[in-house]
């Protein structure tokens, strides 16, 4: 009787400090899926989790999913895994948590950091998006990112910011995170790049929305069999692989940016902005309404769930139509130069894009810009708290 429970106490104590040796191992990536599944995409979880497993973590990264998981007729569950190729193993006991609560977001991000420390760190946020907003559509659940259908709970933007900037800021000394990926709908957009521009240097995401199959992720993760990738050679192969995912289907878009770039890009827009809403108060506003109005037109224009249009496409439309807006000949020429720099600063900004067919015109960023009238949550946005001359132009337009 001696003998066996030391036997087992040295097979647990050998586990034990196994895994404390894994670890605290440096690798040159720690990648974290936040898989939130306690919804209705939760079948997909597994098909996933299966093309992680068909790579695996090895010399160069460690592949962890922090996942909440909850089927039918079934307990919500959380767990966290460590993906191995052909295999994975729970690390620790089952909790319950709320994908949709920040302080859960916070408790992975704390985990992949702490426990698998890296030279960098790419996060994924898995599960259905609906860009910036935080809305209801007709009564559907369609809000912010990662619901969780037990509490009704889900991420805004500003849990995500809240989050990320804790996570520089507490465990990472002030350092960006390298990548902050959505595979989720509709997340591609210059209100959550700017967001986000602070907490990471990448952002990879649709501008469309994304099939429930997702992220291919023994595609994405392939490279690591055999090497590292620096953080902008990741984000840009994450775009190709969903390339080779997707390409031959007609609704699909991936872009990376770099969060670094984008606000140059904002003050671009700021000043464009400005500009549009000035016109749309004077005198020529019925003009400049209808020349906007066109400009974002679906058949000149990609648009999005119907109330995000691309911005490229847009700048170059309006550039296009500018005379038009029956400007002064200093203000149109004030604008033309701000709209061609607009152009020019998307191939700093937007670092690789892929689209389908229906979507070629496409240039990686969206932002709102609705038909009709104004989402109530866009007013508590950090976007909007941040830039409101957009806010303006909306008004103006909407008026």
């Amino acid at each position: 009787m001696k003998k066996g429970l030391l036997q087992c106490l040295l097979v647990i104590s050998a586990s034990f400090f196994m895994y404390i040796a894994e670890a605290i191992e440096q690798k040159p990536w720690t990648f974290l899926v936040y898989l939130a599944g306690a919804n209705d995409l939760n079948p997909f979880a597994s098909y996933d989790l299966q093309e992680m497993m068909k790579v695996g973590s090895n010399q160069n990264i460690n592949i962890i999913v922090y996942l909440t998981l909850q089927e039918n007729g079934k307990p919500k569950v959380t767990k966290k895994l460590y993906i191995e190729k052909g295999s994975m193993r729970q690390i620790g006991a089952a909790l319950v948590r709320d994908s949709g609560d920040v302080a859960t977001l916070k408790e992975a991000l704390e985990w992949a950091d702490v426990d698998y420390p890296s030279d960098h760190i790419a996060v994924v946020l898995w599960d259905h998006g609906d860009g910036p907003l935080n809305r209801d559509l007709l009564g559907v659940a369609a809000k912010g990112v990662c619901y969780d259908y037990d509490t009704g709970n889900y991420l805004t933007d500003r849990d995500c910011l809240n989050a990320f900037s804790w996570a520089r800021d507490t465990l990472r000394a002030g350092k960006k995170l390298d990548i902050i990926a959505f595979d989720a709908c509709l997340m591609s957009c210059v209100e959550m790049a700017y967001t986000l521009s602070g907490c990471a240097d990448y952002m990879v995401a649709s501008q469309e929305t994304i099939p429930g199959d997702g992220y291919q992720y023994a595609y994405l993760l392939a490279p690591f069999l055999t090497k590292s990738l620096d953080p902008l050679s990741f984000a840009q192969f994450m775009v190709s692989a969903y390339k080779q995912e997707y390409q031959g289907t007609l609704d699909y878009t991936l872009s990376a940016t770099d969060l670094n770039a984008v606000k140059l890009l904002v003050s671009n827009c700021k000043s464009v902005a400005e500009i549009l809403t000035t016109q749309l108060k004077g005198k020529n506003k019925a003009a400049a309404k209808s020349t906007i109005k066109k400009c974002m037109n679906s058949l000149l224009c990609p648009s999005f769930d119907r109330v995000y249009i691309d911005l490229y496409q847009f700048y170059k439309n309006l550039l296009k139509n500018v005379t038009a807006f029956k400007f002064s000949v200093s203000i149109e020429n004030q604008l033309k130069l701000l709209l061609n720099s607009g152009i020019n600063l998307f191939t700093q900004v937007v670092k690789s894009n892929v689209t389908s067919i229906n979507y070629q015109q496409a240039g990686g960023l969206s932002i709102y810009l609705p038909s009709y009238d104004i989402d109530s949550s866009y007013y508590a946005l950090y976007w909007t708290e941040k830039n409101p001359y957009w806010l303006n132009l909306l008004e103006a337009y909407l008026s």
